[in-house]
């Protein structure tokens, strides 16, 4: 025989219907929320499914003088055009890939010297854009130039029969070499580049005339070297 509610113990009754109360609220609560995130995720239902375009691979900067490079690499037969943005969106270029695999070399000209971030957006034929490719890079001037000293020289030897040695001082930063110019001997003007990881230097053929001057790249990657004011070099004889 079935118990029934009416005969069941006061304090069954209660518990049964806290359970039947607690499994409401639990049901309102999970509706109310689904609601709610449906809510969040309406406009973009509405709007339908966003479609990218494909993003170029890499970016390599080369930074320069009031100027940078980009070398774009693009494996995609995708991509019409890709824009590249700086200064928050607010400046850009754009150039044209016409669906092409390969390297693509941009330089933009007239740059401030700062560090900047670049964006690169690709757009399909069809209108869809990528998702931005960032990168940063250099762009060097007056001020990297303005900091920059010749590689010092500790000693030189006494003249003699067109012999000299150089003795040079440690290596500078962003120093690649130094270039010595002089006359020799036989009266023609002689240019040499002696490496930063050189310590002494032996001229045999110097007559007259000797300066040199650093060479500097900010970073291994730069297309444009910069270059201290030639320094003359006083000779003397023994």
């Amino acid at each position: 025989m079935a118990i029934t509610d009416s005969i069941l113990p006061l304090k069954q009754r209660k518990m049964k219907l806290s359970n039947t109360t607690s499994l409401l609220l639990s049901l309102a609560f999970f509706t109310l929320s689904c609601s709610k995130m449906n809510d969040l995720h309406q406009p973009y239902l509405d709007e339908g499914e966003i479609v990218y375009g494909a993003k170029v691979d890499s970016v390599a900067p080369g930074a320069g003088r009031n100027r940078i490079r980009f070398e774009i690499f693009i494996m995609s037969q995708r991509i019409e055009t890709c824009r590249i943005f700086w200064n928050d969106f607010t400046d850009s270029t754009e150039i044209q890939i016409n669906n092409q695999s390969g390297i693509y070399k941009e330089i933009l000209e007239n740059m401030e010297e700062t560090e900047y971030i670049f964006q690169f957006v690709s757009i399909d034929k069809y209108g869809h854009r990528s998702l931005p490719f960032e990168v940063t890079g250099n762009v060097y001037g007056d001020r990297f130039q303005a900091a920059l000293i010749n590689r010092a020289i500790k000693s030189t030897t006494p003249l003699v029969d067109g012999n000299l040695t150089i003795h040079w001082s440690t290596a500078v930063n962003y120093g690649i070499c130094c270039n010595l110019l002089y006359m020799n001997v036989n009266g023609d003007q002689v240019t040499k580049k002696i490496p930063m990881s050189e310590t002494v230097t032996v001229l045999t053929d110097l007559a007259s005339g000797l300066k040199y001057n650093t060479s500097f790249i900010p970073e291994s990657t730069a297309i444009d070297t910069f270059y201290t004011d030639f320094k003359t070099v006083e000779l003397y004889d023994q």
